[in-house]
């Protein structure tokens, strides 16, 4: 039975009065700009953040219920786009990597909406995060990697994914450098927070309870980071709504953008 919908709508308001709850109810919460990278390095290095085992444990949770609502016909927009973009590749049975997989549950969303299904790989930077993959995943290969230094040699998977993973990356030139590199046809960066017309931002926010660093790119940025590692821009979709003007004065969104690898001369 649901509760009723003015209960729903206190128990909101309550949560966002309360730092307490608000930092450890909602997945992110409390944006803060900072002043620039280097406040973005000092905060990433203070923080356990991703690191955390809580960290995961409450992202988990988060994703069971949208990974539910997904096997029963209904899949929030990101996924949608996700495999979308994969599947864009027009490449059958892609060997994908994801860069920055947290728990894995993106495995399971390419086996359920990509046509055919992936061979998926899986890195993140975070143990715990590693951990609980292949704990839930265990016939899936997963490693702890850094996406600024990917432990593959160039051309090893035909797509490689950073999903929602970008924007937490303090050092994003190299991570697309890297991406580039181990990507034989093309890059797909998901659901990635932009500013259309404003300078690229560094936050600091509470996710899932934990202080982490947050970017939101500065689009014309962005997609000359992208052009000089090697890559050029095929499709872009829309992604879900995201917009920070409140904590940083600009409007913002995110977006899908899905880049073939230019051949060398």
């Amino acid at each position: 039975m649901k509760l009723p919908r003015i209960v729903r709508q206190i128990g909101k308001h309550l949560v966002k009065a309360s730092p307490i709850l608000r930092r450890h109810v909602m997945s992110s919460s409390d944006h803060r700009v900072l002043g620039g990278k280097e406040e973005a390095e000092r905060a990433t290095a203070s923080s356990a953040g991703w690191l955390a085992a809580r960290t995961v444990s409450r992202q988990e949770r988060a994703y069971r219920g949208l990974i539910a609502d997904m096997k029963r016909g209904e899949p929030r927009l990101d996924f949608r786009v996700g495999a979308e973009a994969v599947s864009a590749t027009g490449i059958a049975d892609p060997r994908v990597l994801e860069v920055g997989c947290g728990s894995g549950y993106y495995s399971e969303v390419f086996a359920t909406l990509v046509p055919g299904g992936v061979r998926y790989t899986g890195v993140d930077y975070s143990d715990a995060m590693i951990a609980r993959a292949r704990l839930h995943y265990p016939s899936i290969a997963f490693e702890v990697a850094d996406a600024t230094a990917l432990p593959y040699p160039d051309g090893a998977f035909d797509i490689v994914f950073n999903g929602v993973s970008l924007m937490h990356i303090v050092e994003y030139e190299a991570a697309i450098r890297e991406a580039a590199r181990v990507a034989a046809h093309y890059c797909i960066f998901h659901t990635v927070p932009v500013f259309v017309g404003y300078r690229t931002t560094y936050l600091r926010k509470y996710a899932y309870g934990a202080p982490v660093v947050e970017i939101i790119f500065s689009k014309p940025e962005l997609m000359a980071l992208c052009q000089q590692s090697g890559l050029r821009l095929e499709r872009e979709w829309a992604g879900i709504h995201y917009d920070m003007s409140e904590v940083t004065g600009h409007h913002s969104t995110t977006q899908t953008y899905l880049f073939s690898k230019v051949a060398k001369p």
